[in-house]
C-alpha cells in the first residue's frame, strides 16, 4: 500500500492508494532517501582499529559547538515564509559544513520535520525513490558536494522538489554542501529566482579566527574522544600550539585531540604539525590492514601495500561500479593477490555508503587527500614515524588518467587532484601540472568548475594553464566561458609582465577583453579593451600598414561592448570608425578583409537600429548581407554564423521599415541556417539560434500566424532557460526579451492567464538587471512593464494594471529625453495603453489628455515612415475617438473615428491576416462613436455588421481569441438597434448574448 508519499523514479505498479500520492515517472539524476541525523555508534573496538573513523560527522563523537551565527540564520532561514527555499553553506574542506548540516537536520526532526539526504547517481540510478508525506513542518533536504553536480541536474532536483511543494503544500527547505560559491552558484541562483520565484542565498562558512579559543576545542574534543575510545586519564594530556594557520579547521584541531588520545593509549608521543597527524592517522589505518592480512581467522589476502593503493585510488576516483573498479586497479597494476580480492577486501574496510558501488575513497576529504599528498614522492615530510611515500603512486594518477578516452571517473580524479594541490604543492608541480600540460583535455572533461579551481591555485603553472587555454575555444562556448575567463585572468597577468612589446600587449588586452565579455564580466571587459584600442591607435600612426587591421579589430570588439553596456553614442562612432578602416582595407585585400568588413557593417547597422535611425541601418545591413552571400558559395563553413547574424539583422530592420513579407522570408532564412549550426555545435550556435527564432516569431506575428509564432517563442524561451543555468550573467537578459515575446503572443491567442505568468516573471528579472545597469536594461523593464498593464487589464484588474503603465511611461519619457528617435514610438505606445486604462478607471479628462499626446507623437512618426507607423497611429484615432464620443465632442470624434476605419480597411486589403482583426475592431469602433454622439446611425449599422461578419469568420479560424471579440460586436449591434428605435430587437439579441455566455453578466 502505498499512503501519503511521494514517489521518484519508474514506477511498474502501484496498487491500494491512500491518501495524497505524487508520482514522477520518470529517472531522474539522483537519489533522495532518508537522513537520519541522530548518532551512528562506533563500537570501541572498531574505533581503536581505524581511529579516523571517529572524525567522520554520522558518528558525532564531539557534540556540535560554537557557529550560533549560522545557527542562528539558518534557524531563521528554516522559520521563514517561503514554501521553497534554497541556502548553501560553502568552506574548504574541514570547516564542519557536514557537521553543521547534520545538526540543524536533528533540530527539524525534533520539531517533527523529515530529514532527507540526496545523493548524485548518473550512472547508477535507483530504481525509485520513495519519501513518507509529512504529518506538519516541512522537510529539510541536504545536498553534499553540490559543486560537483552537473548545473543542469542540480536545477533538476530543486525544480523537482519545487513540483511536489506545489502539490502537496509541504514546505521544503535545500541545503546545499560545497567547497566553493563559484559561478556555479550564480547560475544556479539566478535560474532558480527567476524561472522559480525560489530564493536561493549563499553562507560562508568561516574558518577558526584568532577570537576562538582553540584550547577549549581541544579540551572538549580529548574528553569525547577519550570516552569512544575507552582510554582513561587523558585530562593530563597537554594542549599542544594550535596557533598556526594549519589548525584553522575544526576538523584539524580535532585531529589533534583525537591522535593524542590514541597515542597515549599507545605509549606514544604525539606529533604536533598538521601533516604528521595525517600521518599518524594513515600509519593507524595500515595496521589494521596489517592485522586483517596476518591474523589466521578470516584472513585478508590483501597486503597493506596493494590495500594502500587500492585505498589511494578509491580516494581518487570516488565510489563506482565493480566493472569500472576491476578496470581502475588492472590499468594501474594493482592486481596481486587479485582484483576480484582487492574489491572484496577493500570493501570490508570501508563498506561503501550505496550498496551498487565499491572503491569509497577514504574519509574526511582532508585525510584523504593528505593520503594521495604523503604516499606520493616529492613531499619533505619522510621521517621515521611519517606516512612512507609509495614510488608507485609518483605515475598512478598519470596511468590512470591517460592511454584513451577519459573514464567516467575522470572528471573526479581530476577535481580531487586539484583540490588536493590546492594544500599540496608537490603535487601541484609533480603530479597534476604535468597531466595537464601533457593531456589538458582532462581539465575539459572535469568541466568549468574545475578548471576555475585550476586557475585559482597559488603561483599557478602558467604552462600547464596555457596548455589547457589552447583547447579552449577562441569564441564563445556556453560550458567553458567562465573557466576561459578565469584561466585568461591569471595568464594575462602573467603574460603582460614579461612583454614590453606593444603590438603584443594590445593583443594580450584584445583576447582577455573577449574571454571576459563572453563570461559576462563586461564591465570588467572594458577597461582591456579600451586600452588595447589605444595601444592599436598609436602604432598605427608609426606604422599603418601593419596595425591598421589590428585597430579595426579592436574597434569592432569595443564597440560591440559599449552598446552592451548601454552607451550607443560611443558605440556607434567606434563602429563607423571600424568601418571606415575595413573599406580601406578591402581596396588593398579584398579576399583577406571582405569577412571582417561584413561583421563591421553588421555591427554597424544593429548600432544604428539601436539609435532608432532604422531607415540608415537598412543599407549596411543589406551590404553585409550580400558581401556574406558571397562568401557563403566559397567557404560555407567559414561564414555560414556571420551570414546568419546579418539576415536575423536585417529581417528586424526591414520590419521596422514595415516591409513585413521580406523580413518574414530573411528570417526563416536565418533561422534554417542557425538550425544546421546547432546540430554541428550547440555550445557555440544556441544563443544566435534563440536570436533568430526571436525574430521569426515577431516577423510570424506581425502577418497574423499567431500559432506559429506562439511554437518559435515557446522554443526560444526553452533554450534559453537552459542556457541561464550556464551563465545568468550573459543570457539572463536575453530571457526577458524572449519572455515577453512569449506573453505577447500567449495573450493574443487569448491565454491570457498563462501570458501574465510570464511576464511577471518577465518583469521581475528586469528589476533586478535596473539595478545593475540602468543604462543598458530600462527599456527592457518599459517593455515589460507596458505587457504587465496590458495583461492585468485584460484580466480585469484594471486597479492594478495602471501602475506599471504609468511607470512605463515615466521610464520611456526618461529615455526619450537622451534618445528621441529610438524611443518615441515606445512613449506613444505607452501612452496609448496608459490612456486606455485611465478611460476603464472612468478618468477620462487625464485619459484624453495622454491620448491626445499618443496621437500627436504617432502622426509625426508616421510622416517619417509610414509603413512602419500608420497601424499604431489608427489605433490611437481608435481611442480617441471613443474618449472624444464620450466627452461629447462629436465632429473630433466621428473624425477620428472615420480616418482610424480607413487606415484599417486600407491595410487589411493589402494583408488580411495580419489587419483583418484590426479592422473589425476599428469597425465597431466607429459604430459605438456614430451611437454615443447620434450621428449617421444608418452608417454605424453598416459598420457593426460588417464587424460581426469578420469576427464570425475570425472566431471560426480561432475561437479562444475572438469569440470574446464576437459577443462584443454583438453588444455593440444592440446598441445601434437600440439607438435605431428597434428596441424589441436589441432585446432579443441581448438575451441571446446572456443565453449563450449561460446566463453571466454581460
Amino acid at each position: 500500500m502505498v499512503t501519503a508519499s511521494m514517489v521518484f523514479g519508474p514506477v511498474i505498479q502501484i496498487r491500494d492508494v491512500v491518501g495524497n500520492v505524487t508520482v514522477v515517472a520518470d529517472r531522474p539524476p539522483y537519489q533522495i532517501g532518508d537522513f537520519t541525523p541522530g548518532a551512528v555508534l562506533l563500537p570501541v573496538g572498531a574505533a581503536r582499529r581505524q581511529p579516523s573513523r571517529l572524525l567522520l560527522a554520522r558518528h558525532q563523537v564531539v557534540p556540535f559547538t560554537g557557529r550560533d551565527v549560522e545557527l542562528d540564520a539558518l534557524d531563521a532561514w528554516m522559520g521563514g515564509a517561503e514554501p521553497v527555499s534554497v541556502r548553501l553553506v560553502h568552506a574548504a574542506g574541514g570547516q564542519g559544513k557536514t557537521r553543521l548540516a547534520r545538526h540543524v537536520a536533528a533540530q527539524a526532526q525534533a520539531v517533527g520535520w523529515l530529514t532527507w539526504r540526496v545523493l548524485h547517481t548518473p550512472e547508477q540510478q535507483p530504481a525509485g525513490s520513495r519519501w513518507k508525506a509529512s504529518g506538519g513542518g516541512g522537510a529539510l533536504v541536504v545536498v553534499d558536494y553540490a559543486d560537483r553536480w552537473p548545473a543542469s541536474d542540480l536545477n533538476r532536483l530543486v525544480t523537482d522538489l519545487n513540483a511536489v511543494s506545489l502539490r502537496t503544500g509541504l514546505v521544503l527547505r535545500v541545503l546545499l554542501l560545497a567547497r566553493s560559491a563559484g559561478f556555479w552558484w550564480a547560475a544556479l541562483r539566478d535560474r532558480l529566482d527567476s524561472e522559480d520565484g525560489i530564493i536561493a542565498e549563499a553562507h560562508l562558512l568561516p574558518p577558526l579566527d584568532e577570537h576562538i579559543d582553540r584550547a577549549v576545542l581541544f579540551g572538549q574534543a580529548r574528553e569525547r574522544f577519550s570516552a569512544a575510545l575507552d582510554v582513561p586519564d587523558t585530562a593530563g594530556i597537554a594542549v599542544p600550539e594550535l596557533t598556526g594557520d594549519g589548525f584553522r579547521q575544526i576538523l584539524a584541531v580535532h585531529m589533534a585531540a583525537l591522535v593524542a588520545v590514541d597515542a597515549h593509549h599507545h605509549n606514544l608521543a604525539p606529533p604536533a604539525q598538521p601533516h604528521a597527524l595525517s600521518a599518524y592517522l594513515l600509519n593507524r589505518e595500515r595496521a589494521h590492514w596489517h592485522h586483517l592480512h596476518a591474523r589466521t581467522e578470516d584472513r585478508r589476502a590483501t597486503s597493506p601495500e596493494v590495500m594502500g593503493r587500492a585505498v589511494y585510488l578509491a580516494t581518487l576516483t570516488g565510489p563506482v561500479t565493480r566493472d569500472d573498479a576491476t578496470t581502475i586497479l588492472t590499468r594501474t597494476r594493482v592486481t596481486e593477490p587479485g582484483v576480484a580480492t582487492i574489491i572484496d577486501d577493500h570493501r570490508f574496510c570501508y563498506p561503501p555508503d550505496d550498496p551498487g558501488t565499491v572503491l569509497h575513497g577514504l574519509r574526511p576529504d582532508r585525510l584523504g587527500e593528505d593520503l594521495i599528498a604523503l604516499s606520493t614522492p616529492g613531499h619533505p615530510h619522510t621521517g621515521a614515524d611519517d606516512w612512507q611515500p609509495d614510488d608507485w603512486a609518483a605515475t598512478a594518477a598519470h596511468t590512470l588518467l591517460t592511454g584513451g578516452e577519459p573514464a567516467t571517473w575522470t572528471p573526479g580524479a581530476v577535481t580531487v587532484l586539484v583540490e588536493t594541490a590546492h594544500r599540496w604543492p608537490h603535487i601541484a608541480t609533480d603530479v597534476l601540472y604535468p597531466l595537464i600540460r601533457e593531456h589538458p583535455e582532462l581539465a575539459l572533461a572535469a568541466g568549468g568548475a574545475t578548471i576555475t579551481r585550476l586557475a585559482e591555485i597559488p603561483h599557478a603553472d602558467i604552462t600547464a594553464l596555457e596548455a589547457v587555454d589552447a583547447l579552449l575555444p577562441a569564441g564563445r562556448h556556453i560550458d567553458l566561458d567562465t573557466a576561459a575567463a578565469a584561466i585568461s585572468t591569471t595568464l594575462t597577468r602573467f603574460r603582460l609582465g614579461v612583454t614590453a612589446d606593444p603590438a603584443e600587449r594590445a593583443r594580450l588586452f584584445g583576447i582577455h577583453s573577449t574571454r571576459l565579455a563572453n563570461a559576462g564580466r563586461r564591465e570588467e571587459a572594458l577597461a582591456p579593451a579600451e586600452e588595447a584600442t589605444g595601444i592599436c591607435r598609436r602604432l598605427v600612426v608609426a606604422d599603418p600598414a601593419t596595425y591598421l587591421p589590428v585597430l579595426a579589430v579592436s574597434l569592432n570588439n569595443l564597440g560591440a561592448l559599449l552598446s552592451e553596456l548601454g552607451r550607443r553614442n560611443e558605440a556607434l562612432a567606434t563602429a563607423e570608425e571600424a568601418t571606415g578602416v575595413y573599406r580601406r582595407l578591402v581596396m588593398v585585400d579584398p579576399a583577406v578583409y571582405l569577412p571582417d568588413l561584413a561583421v563591421s557593417l553588421k555591427n554597424l547597422g544593429m548600432f544604428l537600429y539601436g539609435l532608432g535611425r532604422c531607415d540608415e541601418a537598412l543599407a549596411p545591413a543589406e551590404e553585409a548581407t550580400g558581401i556574406c552571400r558571397r562568401l557563403v558559395v566559397a567557404d560555407p563553413a567559414a561564414h555560414l554564423p556571420v551570414l546568419a547574424a546579418s539576415l536575423t539583422n536585417l529581417g528586424m530592420f526591414l520590419a521596422g521599415l514595415g516591409r513585413r513579407d521580406e523580413a518574414l522570408f530573411v528570417a526563416e532564412e536565418a533561422t534554417g541556417i542557425c538550425r544546421r549550426l546547432v546540430v554541428a555545435d550547440p555550445a557555440v550556435y544556441l544563443p544566435d539560434l534563440t536570436l533568430a527564432l526571436n525574430n521569426l516569431g515577431n516577423r510570424l506575428s506581425d502577418l497574423g500566424r499567431r500559432d506559429e509564432a506562439l511554437a518559435v517563442a515557446e522554443e526560444a524561451v526553452s533554450i534559453r532557460r537552459r542556457l541561464v543555468v550556464a551563465n545568468p550573467a550573459v543570457y539572463l537578459p536575453d530571457l526577458t526579451l524572449s519572455l515577453n515575446n512569449l506573453g505577447g503572443f500567449l495573450s493574443k491567442l487569448g491565454r491570457h492567464d498563462e501570458a501574465l505568468a510570464v511576464v511577471e516573471e518577465a518583469t521581475d528579472i528586469c528589476r533586478r538587471l535596473v539595478v545593475a545597469n540602468p543604462a543598458v536594461y530600462l527599456p527592457v523593464l518599459a517593455v515589460s512593464l507596458n505587457n504587465l498593464g496590458a495583461l492585468l487589464n485584460d484580466l480585469g484588474r484594471r486597479d492594478e494594471a495602471l501602475a506599471p503603465a504609468a511607470e512605463a511611461t515615466d521610464v520611456y519619457r526618461r529615455l526619450v529625453v537622451a534618445n528621441p528617435a529610438v524611443y518615441l514610438p515606445d512613449l506613444a505606445g505607452s501612452l496609448n495603453n496608459l490612456g486606455v486604462f485611465l478611460d476603464d478607471l472612468g478618468r477620462r479628462d487625464e485619459a484624453l489628455a495622454v491620448a491626445e499626446e499618443a496621437v500627436s507623437i504617432r502622426r509625426r512618426l508616421v510622416v517619417a515612415n509610414p509603413a512602419a507607423h500608420l497601424p499604431d497611429l489608427a489605433l490611437s484615432l481608435n481611442n480617441i475617438g471613443i474618449l472624444l464620443s464620450q466627452l461629447g465632442r462629436r465632429d473630433e470624434a466621428l473624425a477620428a473615428a472615420e480616418e482610424a476605419t480607413g487606415i484599417y480597411r486600407r491595410l487589411a486589403e493589402a494583408n488580411p491576416a495580419a489587419y483583418l482583426p484590426d479592422f473589425a475592431r476599428s469597425l465597431g469602433a466607429h459604430a459605438s462613436v456614430c451611437v454615443n454622439v447620434k450621428d449617421n446611425l444608418s452608417q454605424a449599422f453598416e459598420s457593426v455588421i460588417q464587424a460581426v461578419n469578420l469576427y464570425r469568420l475570425l472566431a471560426a479560424q480561432l475561437p479562444q481569441m475572438f469569440v470574446s471579440n464576437l459577443f462584443s460586436a454583438y453588444r455593440t449591434l444592440a446598441d445601434v438597434l437600440e439607438a435605431l428605435g428597434r428596441e424589441d430587437e436589441a432585446d432579443v439579441l441581448r438575451q441571446q448574448i446572456k443565453e449563450a455566455l449561460g446566463g453571466a453578466q454581460e
